[in-house]
C-alpha cells in the first residue's frame, strides 16, 4: 500500500522518463531554435498535421527536426498526420464572428463561398444528404452545438443550442448520421506519396472505419516502396466495433480523443481509452493518448488540475506516448507545456508498478520464440539486478517487444540503422543508440554493450542483459538472450 508521505520523496525518480512525448508543429513551434528548446524539453516525436499547411512549409519543418536533432546528437521521429476525410466548415468572413445561443443558422454545401453566422458552407459534403431533423451537429469538437430543424433538399436548417466564436476550417461533426467515408482521401494519396518521398518516420491514418483501411494505406505504401510505420487513429465508433482486426494491421493506434469524444457519448470515452491502452499493451504495440492534454496551456502558462490528473492516469495505464496539439502548434507557451508534460509522466512514473502491470495476464501469451525471450529477458534483468537491458535489433521488433513487459531497467535499443534509431522514439522506455554495422553476432553484442556503457556512463562491472538475433541472416527475428558485464572503460 501507498505510504502517503512517500509521494514527497524524489528518492525513487525513474532515472529516465520512459513515457515519450509527441508535440505538433505549427506556427508557435518552428523556428529552429525553438525546435531545439522543444527537444531539450522532451520531446520524442514531432507531429506534421497535414490538415493545414503546405507541403513548402512542411518540407522546411521537416529538415529543420532532422537538422536539429543531428546539432543535438540525439534521434526524433516525425509522425506524418494524413487529414483523412474530416468534415470541415469554408473559411470564415470575419475574424471575428459569434454565433449567439438560439440563432437559426443554414448549412450548405460543398462549396468555397465564405462561412457567415447566417449561413455556414461544408467543404465537401452536402448536409442534406447526411441528416435528419431532431439530429445534433458539432462544430469544433463539441464546443458549438447545433440540432437540426428542416431537411431541404440543398440547405439544412439548424437552431443553435450553444453558441460560441466560428473560426475557420473547424470541424464540424453528425454524431448520429449513418454518413460513411473512406479513410484516406485523393488528397491523402497525394500527401502519403510525399511522406514517402521525404522519409517520415509513421503516418498517422485518419478517421479509420475498418481494418480494410489500415490493410489498403500499407499495401500503398509498400507500392510507393517505403517502409513507413501505420498510425490508427481512432475516432469512429465503427473502429471500435472492428478494432481487434485493426490491431492486426496497425503498428500503432492512437486514442484521438476530440473526434472520438463527438462520435461516442462523452462519459463513454475514460473507459474506452482505458481499453484500448489495454489492448495495444497486450499486443505490445505503440498506443498514444492525444487531444486537450494540457489545452489550458494554449493561453496559460499552468495546465489545470484536471489536465494533470490526466496525464498521469494515461501515463499509469500504460500508454507508451501523449501528444500535444494546439498546446504546441498555436499555443503562447509551447516548451512549458513540454516541460510540464515532462514532469507529469515523470512523477507518475516514480510509482508506476513495473513489477505488477498486467504481469499474470502475459504470462500466458507468448506467441513466439521472440516474445519469449523478451519476456525471459526482463524477469533475468529483475534476478540479476541489471544496470540494463540492451536489445540489438535491425528493425526494432526486439526493442518494442522488450517494451511490452515494460521492465524498470533501462531499455536500450542499438542498431546500426538510423531509420530504426528514429522509429524506436516512440517505443515505451527504449532510448535508440546508433551503432556500427558489425559481421558477427559477437561483435554485435560487444559494440552495443560499449556504447551504453561509454554513452550512458556506466561504471566497470555494470551488468547488463542483451537480447538480439543474428541480423545479417534473419532481421526481425530474437532469438538470443545473455548476461554480461561491461568493463569497456
Amino acid at each position: 500500500m501507498l505510504n502517503l508521505e512517500s509521494v514527497f520523496d524524489s528518492s525513487k525518480n525513474a532515472p529516465k522518463r520512459k513515457a515519450k512525448i509527441i508535440a505538433t508543429i505549427g506556427p508557435a513551434s518552428r523556428d529552429p531554435e525553438m525546435l531545439k528548446r522543444l527537444i531539450k524539453a522532451g520531446v520524442n516525436v514531432f507531429r506534421l498535421n497535414f490538415s493545414h499547411g503546405s507541403y513548402e512549409e512542411h518540407k522546411e519543418a521537416l529538415d529543420r527536426i532532422r537538422k536539429a536533432s543531428t546539432e543535438l546528437d540525439t534521434f526524433v521521429a516525425v509522425l506524418q498526420d494524413l487529414s483523412g476525410p474530416k468534415l470541415r466548415i469554408t473559411e470564415v468572413d470575419d475574424k471575428d464572428l459569434v454565433i449567439q445561443d438560439n440563432a437559426n443558422v443554414i448549412l450548405r454545401g460543398p462549396a468555397s463561398t465564405k462561412s457567415s453566422a447566417k449561413c455556414i458552407y461544408m467543404e465537401s459534403v452536402n448536409p442534406s444528404a447526411a441528416l435528419e431533423k431532431g439530429q445534433p451537429v458539432l462544430l469544433a469538437d463539441g464546443s458549438l452545438v447545433f440540432e437540426v430543424i428542416e431537411v431541404k433538399k440543398d440547405e439544412v436548417l439548424c437552431r443553435a443550442l450553444k453558441g460560441g466564436k466560428l473560426r475557420s476550417r473547424i470541424g464540424i461533426a453528425f454524431p448520429d448520421s449513418a454518413l460513411t467515408l473512406p479513410a484516406a482521401t485523393e488528397k491523402d494519396l497525394k500527401d502519403l506519396k510525399w511522406g514517402v518521398e521525404n522519409g517520415v518516420d509513421y503516418v498517422a491514418l485518419s478517421f479509420v472505419n475498418s481494418a480494410e483501411d489500415v490493410k489498403g494505406l500499407k499495401e500503398e505504401i509498400l507500392r510507393l516502396k517505403g517502409d513507413q510505420r501505420v498510425i490508427s487513429k481512432i475516432e469512429r465508433k465503427s473502429a471500435i466495433l472492428d478494432i481487434d482486426r485493426i490491431l492486426d494491421y496497425s503498428d500503432g493506434i492512437m486514442v484521438a480523443r476530440g473526434d472520438l469524444g463527438v462520435n461516442v457519448a462523452l462519459e463513454r470515452l475514460p473507459i474506452l481509452q482505458k481499453l484500448l491502452v489495454e489492448k495495444c499493451n497486450s499486443r505490445g504495440i505503440p498506443v498514444i493518448v492525444a487531444t486537450q492534454m494540457l489545452q489550458s496551456m494554449v493561453t496559460s502558462i499552468r495546465p489545470t488540475r484536471a489536465e494533470v490528473s490526466d496525464v498521469s492516469l494515461a501515463v499509469l495505464n500504460g500508454a507508451d506516448a501523449v501528444m500535444l496539439s494546439e498546446e504546441t502548434a498555436i499555443g503562447q507557451y509551447p516548451e512549458e507545456a513540454i516541460k510540464y508534460l515532462d514532469n507529469i509522466a515523470r512523477e507518475a512514473e516514480r510509482r508506476f508498478e513495473f513489477e505488477d502491470f498486467n504481469w499474470p495476464i502475459r504470462r500466458g501469451i507468448q506467441q513466439s520464440v521472440a516474445e519469449a525471450v523478451m519476456f525471459a529477458a526482463c524477469g533475468a534483468a529483475d534476478k540479476c539486478k541489471a544496470d540494463a537491458i540492451v536489445a540489438c535489433t535491425e528493425t526494432g521488433a526486439s526493442a518494442r517487444l522488450t517494451a511490452k513487459y515494460r521492465p524498470i531497467q533501462p531499455l536500450y535499443g542499438v542498431s546500426s540503422r538510423i531509420d530504426t534509431c528514429r522509429r524506436m522514439c516512440l517505443y515505451w522506455g527504449v532510448y535508440p543508440i546508433l551503432t556500427k554495422s558489425t559481421q558477427t553476432h559477437s561483435d554485435e553484442i560487444l559494440t552495443a554493450l560499449k556504447q551504453v556503457q561509454l554513452r550512458e556512463n556506466l561504471p566497470n562491472g555494470s551488468r547488463a542483459v542483451v537480447t538480439g538475433g543474428i541480423s545479417a541472416r534473419n532481421p526481425g527475428s530474437t532469438s538470443i538472450l545473455e548476461v554480461r558485464e561491461m568493463n569497456f572503460r
